[in-house]
């Protein structure tokens, strides 16, 4: 593909994303009015997992357990504001000469900046993209770094943030941000480190990038808007790394998706229940069988409920919901309580202003395909993840994240969920990161030792 010829390529692309937005407005986590067991389906009694090396004891809601969460209710630090600015700096959008706009608007403003005083804006009125360009003065060898980008947009709900790189025969690597919210609030200035979405036939040459293209695209047909400021420069890890994610606390994943990981030796990422009083009931995992799973390597983490989504809550809500539902991870022993993932994909800048006075990292933004993510220059409360809905894209993520040393976090809920495989995809799944070469699983916890690491 040419520059010429892309943006023709890019919209018909855009146009698949759009029906994975649809998928992904599936993928909020369960209602509370779905919190009890369909009628067909009923919650197995027989199946037990031995917890290793520890004696659990449980009660209602509160069990003493150990290894207890060294966590403390409030976090020590803001990790948005200490980890705003990893790596290495490439480019402030201060000499507006060093950029052209190919499609539609593309202007310095000097009203909103990242750094600086002033950012690039890409704006649309119509369904057409925006694209801005950049010759670069000498090449740039990417071949072993990531690169990292301070975005914010007013439309976020239908925004997909490209980045085309250009080797000096035209062949290129685009890195993808799929999705930002499925709302529509500001979520306001954050970075992300988009992961490699597709390459071209001919595998570009990454130690001589000479072109860059900034891409928007929109499924909005009144037009979309975004800000790009202090692009940075990140070493890539030596491996790729997937996180399983599950998010509400269901009983099926503690019946029939933990015994599968178990067998491929794959810890994952749990969230508690909707609320905390929901261990209590058939269709959710009880404090003591959260307690087992993290004894056998998974992380369990915060969450909260899709009827009380986090951009609708007043800032005091917002922070007696999420007060309560950290202190109970933290007397029920559960050690992913820095953790958290955002119910529904819902989250605003009051949110996250919020959220990092108690969790230090966790997100989503999510999308239907591939969605991946750098190590090192993402925003620590605004990951990126990939709907676990389909094997094909699954694999895709994986296979990508191995080949480009970046991060895939692949999200489900229950098996009976039309946002999540089936059981029998669910093991080719796990089959296929097993005998990829060059991908490790992960918790959030790793991912955030990391992230600390190269900040």
């Amino acid at each position: 593909m040419t520059p010429s010829n892309q943006s023709t390529t890019t919209r018909r692309r855009f146009l698949q994303f759009a029906g994975s937005t649809t998928i992904g407005m599936l993928a909020g986590c369960n209602q509370e009015h779905h919190s009890t067991p369909p009628s067909s389906e009923t919650q197995s009694t027989s199946t037990t997992h031995t917890p290793t090396s520890r004696t659990t004891t449980q009660q209602k809601t509160t069990t003493t357990t150990e290894p207890t969460s060294t966590s403390s209710l409030r976090t020590d630090f803001n990790s948005r504001k200490k980890f705003r600015a990893p790596g290495t700096a490439f480019d402030n959008f201060e000499n507006a000469s060093d950029w052209v706009g190919k499609q539609n608007s593309v202007t310095i403003d000097d009203s909103t900046s990242f750094v600086g005083s002033q950012s690039l804006k890409l704006s649309t009125d119509s369904y057409q993209g925006v694209i801005a360009e950049r010759q670069l003065d000498s090449p740039l060898n990417i071949e072993n770094h990531d690169l990292s980008f301070a975005f914010r947009s007013t439309t976020p709900m239908d925004v997909a943030f490209l980045v085309y790189l250009y080797d000096p025969n035209g062949n290129w690597v685009v890195l993808e941000l799929r999705n930002v919210t499925y709302r529509t609030p500001d979520v306001g200035w954050f970075r992300t480190c988009p992961g490699v979405f597709n390459v071209s036939e001919s595998p570009p040459d990454l130690t001589r990038i000479e072109q860059m293209q900034l891409e928007i695209t929109s499924a909005n047909q009144d037009g979309t808007q975004a800000n790009i400021d202090d692009i940075r420069l990140h070493p890539k890890p030596e491996k790729g790394f997937v996180i399983l994610s599950w998010d509400d606390g269901n009983q099926n994943y503690y019946d029939k998706a933990a015994p599968i990981n178990d067998r491929f030796g794959f810890p994952a990422v749990i969230t508690m229940p909707v609320r905390p009083d929901k261990a209590d009931e058939p269709y959710f995992m009880s404090v003591k069988e959260l307690q087992e799973r993290q004894s056998t390597g998974d992380d369990v983490v915060v969450h909260g409920s899709t009827n009380a989504p986090f951009a609708e809550l007043s800032r005091s809500e917002l922070d007696a919901l999420l007060r309560r539902n950290k202190q109970w991870m933290l007397d029920n022993g559960l050690g992913g309580a820095d953790f958290i993932v955002y119910p529904g994909n819902n989250y605003d800048k009051t949110a996250l202003d919020v959220i990092s006075k108690y969790c230090y990292m966790g997100g989503m933004n999510q999308s239907g395909n591939v969605n991946t993510t750098g190590v090192y220059g993402f925003d620590p409360l605004v990951l990126p993840r990939t709907i676990g809905h389909d094997l094909k894209i699954s694999k895709q993520a994986v296979s990508l994240a191995a080949a480009h040393r970046q991060c895939t976090i692949l999200n489900f809920h229950h098996f009976d969920s039309k946002d999540t495989m089936g059981v029998h995809e669910y093991k080719k799944l796990l089959a296929h990161i097993d005998r990829t070469a060059g991908i490790e699983v992960i918790t959030f916890s790793d991912l955030w030792a990391m992230r600390q690491k190269k900040a």
